[in-house]
Formats: C-alpha cells, sequence, structure tokens
C-alpha cells in the first residue's frame, strides 16, 4: 500500500471565525499551520517554507492596500510556493494590483468551492515532490536573433495600431502587430514564421471573446505569455481567468504605452524561460525515447532476422526499417515513455509482431514452381482478386498474391482505393514494371515511433509493408520508400533478369 503524505499548508487569517471555518473545511485533507499575524507567518515561513504546499491568505475584503510582506517574502524566497487569497469581497484594482507584483498565484471569492482548494494544493503538491530545476534562460545567440513579436488584439483598430506604433518608437526589442478579431488573431499566430511570445486581448470583441481567445492559446501554444485586458470592471472574469486560465496578468483599460512596456518586457523575458524549460524537456523525452527505440529496434531484429532471411535477401529487413526511421511520426510525451518503462509494452510489440509476421511467411508457399516477373496483366489480376478477398487470409500463397494483398492493405489502411496505384512499363513478359502509390500512404505510427498502445490496425499495417517488401525482393523487384510527416511514398520496379525466388 503506497503511503501517502498529507500536504502541509499555512493559513494566514484575521479572524478566529476564519480559521475555524478554514480548519473544520480541510483540517481532514491537510496539515495546516494557522498564524494570526504576519511576524509569526514570517517565522513559520522562514523555518517551514520548503515543506509548505500552499500558503492561504484570508481576508474579510481586499482593499486597495493588500497584505503584501508576507507574500512578497514568500514569493522572493519560495517561488515555487503557491500564494492563494480568499476574501469576501475582491476589488478589481487591488487584484490588478497583486498580479503585476506576482504576489498571488490565486484568488477566491466567499465561499469558495472545497473541491477547487483540495484540487489545487494536491496538484501543487505533486509538482513539488516531482520537480527539478528550471534551466537557466540563456540561449544561443543564434536563438536571440529573431525578435519577439507581442500581439495586441482590440476591435478598436484606431487605438491598438497609435498604441503599436507608440510601442515601436519606445524600444527595438520586439516588434508589435494588432488583430482586431480573435479568429483573425488565431489566423496571425499559426502563419507567423516568428516568434509571438505575448498576446494582450480585450476580453469584449465580436464573435469569440478574449477569455476564450486565451484559453484556446493555452492549449495550442502553452508558452505564448497571455494578457487579457478590460475597460470594464468584471471581477468575475478576471478572477475566472486568473484562477482556471492562469493568465500572466489582467491589464485594465485605458492603455498606456509607458505602462506596457515594461509589462510585455517582463512577459517576453517570461516566454523565453518557459520556452527553454519546454525544450529543454523536449530534449530529454527525445533522448530517453532514442534509447528505448535503439533497444527496440534490435529486439525487432534479433526477432525476425532468421523467419525473414530464409525468404529475401539478406538486407531486405535493413530496407524495411530504413523506411520506417524515414516516416516522422509525433514526438514522444512522457505517455509514451511511461508506458515503455513501466509496462510489458515493449516486449508485447516484439512478440506480437513477431508471432503475425512468421504467420504471414508460413502461408508464403511458391516451392511448387518457379517464379518469373510479372506482367501488368498479371499484376491487374492479382490485385483485383486481392481486392474482392482482402478480408480472408490465404493459407497458401506465391509472392505476386502476398505482394497485392499488401499493398491493397496498406491502400485501405490509408482510405486509398485500388485505383489510386499507378502501374505503367512494358506489357512483354520480360519488360520493366514500375508500381507507384501517387496518393502517399498514411502511417501515423509505426514500429519504431512513440507508442502508449499495441493495436491489430497498427501491427496489420506494418505487417503488410514487410511483406511488400519480402515478396518483392523475392520477385526480382525493388522497393523505393520515401518517408516524410506521417506518410510514405512507395514505388515497386521490376527489371528483367532479377527474379530471385527459389526453386
Amino acid at each position: 500500500m503506497a503511503f501517502y503524505k498529507q500536504p502541509h499548508i499555512m493559513l494566514r487569517y484575521d479572524y478566529e471565525d476564519a480559521r475555524s471555518c478554514f480548519e473544520a473545511a480541510f483540517d481532514r485533507d491537510f496539515r495546516i499551520t494557522a498564524c494570526s499575524n504576519d511576524r509569526d507567518a514570517l517565522a513559520t515561513l522562514h523555518e517551514q517554507g520548503p515543506s509548505l504546499s500552499a500558503l492561504f491568505v484570508v481576508v474579510d475584503r481586499l482593499s486597495e492596500q493588500p497584505p503584501s510582506e508576507l507574500l512578497m517574502h514568500a514569493r522572493d524566497a519560495h517561488p515555487r510556493l503557491k500564494k492563494v487569497l480568499i476574501g469576501d469581497t475582491v476589488a478589481l484594482d487591488a487584484l490588478v494590483t497583486l498580479l503585476e507584483k506576482r504576489l498571488i498565484d490565486r484568488c477566491f471569492e466567499q465561499p469558495v468551492n472545497p473541491d477547487l482548494i483540495r484540487s489545487l494544493v494536491l496538484a501543487s503538491s505533486l509538482l513539488a515532490t516531482d520537480s527539478s530545476p528550471t534551466p537557466a534562460v540563456d540561449q544561443p545567440e543564434s536563438a536571440s536573433r529573431s525578435q519577439p513579436t507581442v500581439l495586441i488584439v482590440d476591435d478598436e483598430t484606431t487605438a491598438t495600431r497609435y498604441l503599436a506604433l507608440q510601442l515601436e518608437r519606445l524600444q527595438d526589442d520586439f516588434r508589435v502587430v494588432t488583430a482586431d478579431r480573435a479568429d483573425r488573431a488565431l489566423e496571425l499566430i499559426h502563419a507567423d514564421t516568428g516568434d509571438i511570445a505575448v498576446v494582450m486581448t480585450d476580453q469584449r470583441m465580436p464573435g469569440m471573446q478574449g477569455k476564450e481567445l486565451l484559453d484556446t492559446l493555452k492549449q495550442s501554444h502553452p508558452a505564448t505569455v497571455r494578457i487579457l485586458t478590460s475597460a470594464y470592471g468584471e471581477v468575475d472574469v478576471a478572477l475566472d481567468a486568473v484562477n482556471e486560465g492562469g493568465i500572466f496578468r489582467y491589464q485594465k483599460k485605458p492603455w498606456r504605452a509607458s505602462d506596457l512596456l515594461p509589462l510585455f518586457q517582463e512577459a517576453i523575458a517570461r516566454h523565453k524561460a518557459l520556452t527553454v524549460a519546454r525544450n529543454h524537456s523536449r530534449s530529454e523525452l527525445d533522448h530517453t525515447f532514442t534509447q528505448f527505440r535503439q533497444r527496440r529496434l534490435a529486439e525487432l531484429e534479433t526477432a525476425l532476422q532468421d523467419s525473414v532471411g530464409r525468404l529475401a535477401h539478406e538486407q531486405t529487413l535493413a530496407s524495411f526499417f530504413a523506411a520506417l526511421s524515414s516516416i516522422e511520426c509525433l514526438p514522444p510525451n512522457t505517455s509514451h515513455i511511461r508506458a515503455s518503462n513501466e509496462t510489458a509494452l515493449e516486449a508485447d510489440l516484439v512478440n506480437q509482431f513477431n508471432r503475425l509476421v512468421k504467420s504471414k511467411l508460413a502461408a508464403l508457399n511458391d516451392a511448387s514452381s518457379v517464379p518469373t516477373l510479372p506482367t501488368i496483366a498479371e499484376l491487374r489480376e492479382e490485385l483485383q482478386l486481392a481486392a474482392t478477398h482482402s478480408d480472408e487470409q490465404p493459407e497458401a500463397a506465391s509472392s505476386l498474391t502476398w505482394l497485392c494483398r499488401s499493398l491493397v492493405t496498406l491502400q485501405h489502411a490509408s482510405g486509398l482505393k485500388l485505383t489510386d496505384l499507378h502501374l505503367h512499363g512494358s506489357s512483354e513478359p520480360d519488360g520493366q514494371l514500375v508500381l507507384s502509390t501517387p496518393a502517399p500512404i498514411r502511417v501515423y505510427s509505426h514500429l519504431l515511433a512513440p507508442l502508449t498502445r499495441i493495436s491489430r490496425p497498427l501491427l496489420e499495417q506494418q505487417a503488410a509493408l514487410l511483406m511488400l517488401f519480402v515478396t518483392t525482393h523475392r520477385l526480382g523487384g525493388i522497393v523505393k520508400a520515401i518517408g516524410g510527416p506521417q506518410r510514405c511514398d512507395l514505388t515497386i520496379t521490376f527489371t528483367p533478369g532479377t527474379a530471385s525466388d527459389q526453386a
């Protein structure tokens, strides 16, 4: 049974009623250290700060002068500590001030949802126990040459263009672009080849509102720093954007270039830190998966080399794996690493694929005759038969039959039809034939790609591709496979005098 360590939190309160209510709600969930004044709270933070998962400050009303001394010390001395403010009434100006100074991470109005608090503390506690130092922000000189971009989104086009001109005149560190709608902003973000580091958007716009835009970017561009603005005192929107959306700032209107300049500079620095951290994590994931991939390749080659080598050229297996290596699939993530490291996925993949391939090779029967180079008519006839009987597993079939069945399987897996194949060449028995797939074979994943599970369609597609290499080589042909992003273009060439089937 796993040992569960109760998260340790600190509560800073002013009134005993606030302490009693908080402890009644969370005493069973957390180990709570309660302090009624800043002096005791600072002493506790100094002594027990590394063991704390969160700091909660409960006030009656958040005024224009928030309790900042304790929060400033928590921000500077314990940057990983979650700082949560709870008040009966939250003034928007005070919230903006706290966000500008990075004094809080979350802010809730009473009554709070206990489940949100539990989820927040648990997530903070798990991150604290599974964290590594954030890499330094220093970047190579080549990376610093690309000028970051600030995108301002607002339907008041005259105001945004004027603001953009002012900002451009005040500095040379970043460029400014504007959009009048959220959908236009998304088009710019996806089309821009530069580095959109910061997006500041107004909340109230036609169509998609500002918070929706920022929520979308949180998923698609997590390193882009997001700022929400509004000319209205929308406390609910601001609280939701901070607590659920995790925005960098909530900026009140009207805008002044002199006020926004330091904000954007800080946001760009934050973007650089996030980018470096993500690249560091990406590099570690790639390195770890490369090790799994090398071991997987070696085990597949060991399992298949005897059965494939008896029926085809000794380079057939190497050509097959070279084709797979040229196909770009989605990069690995932590789920792929966990599946390879903590489950039987690696061994199961090798065993299941080996069994499937051996069953197909056992049904490859050419011993009764000496095969000859196929003609166009023979290929067309076999392809039609394969398409008609694609669901049937032959007990014994020739190399030509298996070649055509493999092609049909690959076409079907890509949503293609037999008519998508191109067949051209000489109609003479000894003439050259070329069979190609002008529409690419779609390969969303393969044997050497990151995996979290093993599916039958994946195994069948990969087995069909290997059988295509085996049977083509047995018939004296050559398979040319050109990989790309989740795709592969195939060309099969048969040249007279190269048939290699055994009698």
